[in-house]
């Protein structure tokens, strides 16, 4: 079926485009390729292919990111516009029944290819795990599409036409304000800066990552965040950082005691794409890495100490400082700014969170589940995305596979929000 190419292009890629194509091409194993993506899990019958195809032609022209691909072997890196074929890029795939044959199947399909010499997606219809549910598999790759990229594309599919809400993928707060002042500047670059001093922590030659990647997901109630948050005077950012690093410190404590360690680095996407931005092509977020607070302690103390470290993310002088940085900085210094964060004594864990807040939904079908898919390039421990949506957050979990028992970090990630809930609720019924 041909479609329609969008007239709207990106601008040249970034330097964090032009780091995760490079990270692809030589990724050490498939499973460290940087793909990224969703699963939308659909109470209903699942839908035919050429309708299917017939929706996402009418809507190309709204999700440029759709149709382009980076070009960076032959001259300077460029998004070439390409017409997707949607024979190709829409098809279907069977997984088998029973509650773990959705998880097997999207690992199943994270190993094949993304179309070649064609835009970097694939939507894929997965039934035959359940009765009257399906789900819409969305892969991409992080060269080309972000978090933002990706809740763009599967809003403009599937949620209401022109209800007049915001979309999830920008951030409101800092368009239109008026410039940082120069104490924010220099503090923000200050902070940016001694984010990329190496630390060696996951690069010891004695115990060298694999490459190879477990891929998990976990779930919980979006109201156990909330109020969890609440209650301390937190985010549901502090808490899900939080329990991220408990569950590392937890399981370094008896698999790997050097990364039972305070401070433990924690590398965290600030968002910065704006509403004029939505849905082109590219990577429109920055890196930060934190100082949280590692070693052996309670959940909920740990809890309370988080705060302080992550409060640069809840200020929007710092996050349109980091704008700023990112649009204006001299492009050869914002290279060397990104190289070094990208070293290998540098890397640590990832943990990103995402609102979706757009219902979903395909011909009258709900989506009651948004899993999102999360990579971990090489050189990454463990990378861990949380999207929430409606009433359910789920986390995705990459973790490279020579970290002996790390399989066990999402459950123990999970333990650490009912800890830190549960002390609440005994000091809450105590007064």
């Amino acid at each position: 079926m041909p479609a329609l190419t969008p007239v709207l292009a990106p601008p040249a890629p970034n330097p964090v485009d032009l780091l995760f194509h490079a990270a692809g091409q030589h990724a050490t194993h498939p499973e460290a390729d940087p793909r990224v993506g969703a699963v939308l899990h659909f109470t209903g019958n699942p839908p035919d292919l050429a309708q299917l195809r017939g929706r996402v032609s009418r809507r190309l022209d709204r999700l440029p990111c759709l149709s382009h691909v980076l070009r960076a072997d032959d001259g300077p890196p460029r998004w070439a516009p390409v017409r997707p074929d949607l024979e190709q890029h829409v098809d279907a795939h069977r997984s088998r029944a029973g509650t773990d044959g959705v998880d097997d199947a999207v690992r199943e399909l994270l190993r094949q290819p993304l179309p070649v010499g064609a835009p970097a997606w694939r939507l894929v219809v997965l039934a035959g795990h359940a009765a009257h549910e399906y789900c819409l598999v969305y892969l991409t790759h992080h060269s080309v599409q972000d978090a933002g990229n990706i809740v763009s594309v599967l809003e403009t599919l599937f949620g209401p036409d022109q209800d007049g809400t915001p979309t999830s993928s920008t951030v409101p707060r800092f368009e239109g304000a008026g410039l940082p002042g120069p104490r924010q500047v220099i503090s923000t670059v200050a902070h940016t800066w001694r984010g990329t001093r190496p630390h060696g922590l996951w690069s010891s030659p004695a115990q060298p990552l694999s490459g190879r990647r477990h891929t998990l997901w976990q779930d919980m109630p979006n109201r156990l965040l909330r109020e969890t948050a609440r209650a301390y005077g937190a985010t549901r950012n502090d808490v899900h950082l939080a329990a991220l690093t408990h569950a590392i410190s937890q399981w370094a404590a008896e698999h790997r005691p050097e990364a039972c360690r305070d401070p433990l680095p924690m590398m965290v996407p600030v968002n910065l794409r704006t509403h004029d931005e939505t849905a082109l092509s590219g990577n429109r977020f920055f890196l930060a890495r934190l100082d949280l607070p590692g070693g052996s302690m309670p959940a909920p103390v740990r809890l309370r100490r988080t705060l302080a470290p992550t409060a640069p993310l809840k200020d929007p002088a710092y996050r349109q400082s980091l704008y700023r940085l990112t649009r204006h900085t001299p492009r050869t210094l914002l290279d060397q700014v990104i190289a070094r964060s990208a070293q290998p004594d540098s890397l640590t864990a990832v943990g990103s969170i995402f609102t979706v807040r757009k219902p979903l939904r395909y011909h009258g079908d709900p989506v009651h589940r948004f899993a999102p898919i999360i990579c971990c390039p090489n050189g990454f421990p463990l990378a861990v995305g949380l999207f929430l949506y409606g009433e359910t957050s789920t986390a995705s979990f990459r973790i490279d596979s020579a970290l002996t028992g790390a399989e066990a970090i999402p459950r123990l990630w999970r333990q650490a929000v009912d800890d830190m809930a549960a002390s609440v609720g005994a000091a809450v019924g105590g007064e």
